[in-house]
């Protein structure tokens, strides 16, 4: 069988984001929305899924016209698990075979309520402990560090809660066929996206080779963006990244910064914008290893996406330069091994079912 890699999951996400807007994978949690009256829907994910979900949070709000929460798994069941009847709880775990999602998946059950489980794998663990399993449509990735499946998770989120305004006849047919154009525009986004990210890992190659600490900063969307950025580059190349909200950075996490430093501003919304390229400036002061990304098409920035994507998902293109940036980085330098001592650690505590074959490089 063919091995894949993250860069080849990366080319395929423009293609499966395509079939997602014309498969209706969203269609049973739409309906199981619309079942019942919902002021909080909750959803209960970590890891990948957890910054998926925070992408799309403030599209999900504006179309579904109640609070959307993102809640860890442990913590849900640990200090927030008192579902109060017009709270709809959905657990959503990726590979299926998270622990943590079973346990909430459990939590919900034994509340009485129906438990909702959402993956891309079917045949997981997660079936066991779903009362309705949903397969958000993009299928499992071969490799650990998830790259098709977060966007895919975003794009399926978002057809939701396009389905579910339809449905309460918030959104009309038109508008709802023109929202989804629009979507359409963003998997076309994502795909020029690929080249212009491999493009700008080339040209600032040495600095982008040579990271020590890494900094990513956003708000909004970009801010799911910039943990789910942290995240790749911490499982792959193994360095310290910390994504901090723009503003919030300049609280404290400012105050660390030295020559070695590389940080990345994202500022792609016309909120984030003014404030995001003053900080890239001020950044630039104290070290060369500055980047910014943006939606505004003037020169300036060192990576750009389309102006013509909706400004609340817009971000969700800059994700293919950081996650092409971890498989080839972590390729060309042979990072792949873990420390000797970390298969020490997974030995002695476990994320995973048992079930679960291990897709890491230890």
């Amino acid at each position: 069988m063919e091995k894949h890699t993250m860069r080849d999951y990366v080319l395929q996400t423009p293609a499966v984001l395509r079939r997602l807007l014309t498969e209706h994978w969203e269609a049973p949690l739409a309906a199981a929305f619309a079942a019942r009256p919902v002021r909080i829907l909750r959803l209960v994910a970590s890891g990948s899924s957890y910054n998926a979900a925070l992408c799309v949070r403030p599209y999900l709000r504006k179309w579904l016209s109640c609070e959307v929460l993102i809640t860890e798994p442990f913590t849900f069941c640990t200090y927030e698990c008192q579902q109060p009847e017009d709270e709809l709880a959905v657990v959503i775990s990726q590979s299926g075979y998270s622990t943590n999602a079973l346990q909430a998946l459990d939590a919900i059950h034994a509340k009485g309520r129906t438990a909702i489980g959402i993956t891309s794998d079917p045949a997981s663990d997660l079936r066991l402990h779903a009362d309705l399993l949903i397969d958000y449509g993009c299928g499992p990735e071969s490799v650990g560090y998830v790259t098709m499946g977060v966007t895919s998770l975003g794009l399926f989120l978002c057809l939701f809660a396009l389905q579910a305004a339809y449905a309460a006849g918030r959104l009309p047919g038109a508008a709802l066929a023109a929202e989804r154009e629009k979507l359409f525009r963003l998997a076309d986004a994502y795909e020029q996206a690929i080249p212009a990210g491999e493009t700008l890992l080339r040209a600032r190659y040495k600095q982008l080779s040579s990271m020590q600490t890494v900094c990513l900063v956003g708000a909004g969307v970009s801010y799911g963006v910039a943990r789910e950025a942290a995240l790749k580059l911490m499982e792959t190349l193994q360095i310290p990244a910390c994504a901090y909200e723009l503003e919030e950075f300049l609280h404290g996490p400012n105050l660390h910064l030295t020559p070695n430093h590389t940080l990345f501003f994202l500022a792609a919304d016309p909120r984030d914008r003014e404030r995001g390229a003053q900080l890239y400036r001020a950044a630039s002061l104290v070290t060369d290893r500055v980047f910014l990304f943006t939606d505004d098409t003037s020169p300036g920035g060192d990576l750009s996406v389309s102006g013509t994507v909706d400004a609340l998902l817009a971000p969700l293109t800059f994700l293919p330069f950081f996650q092409l940036a971890a498989y080839h980085l972590t390729e060309e330098l042979h990072l792949w091994h873990k420390h000797p001592l970390v298969a020490a650690f997974e030995s002695a505590v476990s994320g995973k079912s048992e079930n679960y074959i291990s897709k890491e490089v230890l």
